[in-house]
């Protein structure tokens, strides 16, 4: 009788566990989650499929992570990075939308890397290695054309604050109407360049565009605030493509491509910045470039589309920031059709368009901001809103889910600053002004 009491009893504490879930884990269960994971078994997947893009020698990052070596000097900063989230750099706020291309880790592999590094990073068995976690960075299914700038240019920092505006005129060649599909840029001296920005002349103004860049000495002509050399006229140009830090290259949305005349000429604004240019020992000759993926057709055109409030470009005191030290936000929403008029390559909005993905641009004295969609009905959709603005780190974030342009929307865009400097700021091309810019990719209807 006692030996069955006890059976008994010893059933209902195990059935009692097990509905409590405290069932007692299998020794290899135990194990796993108290071993501290490796580099090899556990943090070099992740880092591979996330992080060695940038952290590389010659990436954009500050050092490289590529072996086991670096990645363990650089352990605590890596565990800081990304339990806060501040890499793999995403500034899109999270559950607006879902976008294309985000690298943000998992809770469990963030959990990885911290666990490893306060391990003090041990390393594991190479052999035993596992597969980098799969690639979700944007890249270029080719590369079809190749410009470089013909001749170094080093820049004069001519504007205040040291900026440099020069334009580089290059022909498009070819017999036919073709499509840019896809776009990279390799600056050729990242501290000093601010943005690129590819503009497209139409064949009408050809004989104008040479004309600037055959007056000017040396290669280029300078430009500010368009694509029009300085003290010549104003000619209309489409937005083709552009680069800012923090801007990865790859292929346009599925299907889409935006039309290149036969006979066009591209117009590369660069916007060099010299603010810290003495510490390297003056400005770098330059010789970046440029890459496109081209086709000779698509299922849709697409166009790159503002979101400004043209008031402050023509009158910059309309945007001011004062230096107080407290949050300024500056806000507008309007129709598109008259921008599209100017910059769509001849999409009719109301014809139906699909939008495809979003820009937002400030300068170093930005907080937050947002491109918006504002239906007809007066209800708003948000496209892409960034809580945390990071100058260095600027991206275009396309849509999984693209929402339709309907007749009657319109775009708005909305910026947070804060200046501390000690005089107003207003709106301006140079890297001490400031702006509130949003565009949004287009494409026509599905």
């Amino acid at each position: 009788m006692l030996l069955l009491a006890l059976l008994a009893a010893a059933g209902a504490i195990a059935a009692a566990a097990a509905s409590r879930g405290t069932t007692p884990a299998s020794p290899a269960t135990r194990d796993s989650k108290t071993r501290p994971p490796t580099y090899f078994g556990d943090v070099k997947p992740i880092v591979d499929g996330r992080c060695a893009g940038c952290h590389r020698m010659g990436g954009i990052a500050p050092f490289s992570l590529t072996s086991y070596a670096s990645a363990r000097a650089h352990r605590e900063e890596m565990a800081y990075a990304v339990s806060r989230r501040l890499m793999p750099p995403w500034h899109a706020q999270r559950g607006v939308r879902r976008y294309l291309h985000d690298p943000s880790l998992t809770t469990g592999q963030i959990r990885a890397i911290v666990r490893w590094a306060k391990a003090g990073g041990p390393r594991g068995d190479a052999a035993r290695a596992k597969p980098a976690v799969a690639s979700v960075a944007p890249s270029m299914t080719r590369v079809d054309r190749r410009v470089r700038l013909a001749q170094p240019y080093t820049p004069k920092g001519w504007l205040p604050g040291g900026d440099d505006y020069h334009c580089f005129v290059v022909p498009w060649t070819g017999d036919r109407t073709q499509y840019v599909t896809g776009f990279n840029a390799i600056p050729g001296v990242p501290q000093e360049v601010h943005h690129i920005i590819v503009f497209l002349a139409a064949p009408s103004d050809a004989a104008t565009v040479d004309g600037w860049d055959a007056a000017a000495a040396g290669p280029g002509y300078r430009c500010y605030g368009g694509a029009s050399a300085v003290g010549g006229r104003t000619i209309p140009v489409r937005l083709l493509a552009g680069w800012a830090p923090g801007l990865a290259g790859g292929d346009f949305p599925a299907g889409t491509g935006i039309e290149v005349p036969r006979g066009s000429r591209l117009i590369l604004q660069f916007h060099y910045n010299l603010e810290h240019a003495h510490m390297t020992g003056g400005p770098k000759p330059d010789r970046s470039a440029l890459e496109f993926e081209v086709a000779d057709s698509v299922e849709r055109r697409a166009a790159m589309l503002p979101v400004v409030d043209l008031g402050w470009i023509i009158a910059p005191a309309t945007f001011a920031i004062p230096p107080n030290g407290r949050p300024v936000q500056h806000s507008w929403s309007g129709d598109p059709t008259f921008l599209a008029r100017f910059f769509g390559g001849g999409i009719d909005l109301a014809g139906g368009v699909t939008i495809e993905g979003a820009i937002l641009h400030m300068h170093r004295l930005g907080l937050s901001g947002a491109v918006t969609l504002r239906r007809a009905s007066g209800a708003t959709e948000t496209l892409l809103r960034v809580p945390r603005w990071d100058f260095d780190w600027q991206r275009a974030y396309f849509l999984a889910d693209p929402p339709s342009f309907r007749a009657g929307d319109r775009f708005g865009v909305s910026c947070t600053h804060r200046n501390t400097t000690g005089r107003t700021i207003t709106w301006g091309e140079s890297s001490s002004d400031e702006m509130c810019l949003g565009f949004v990719y287009v494409a026509e209807g599905r």
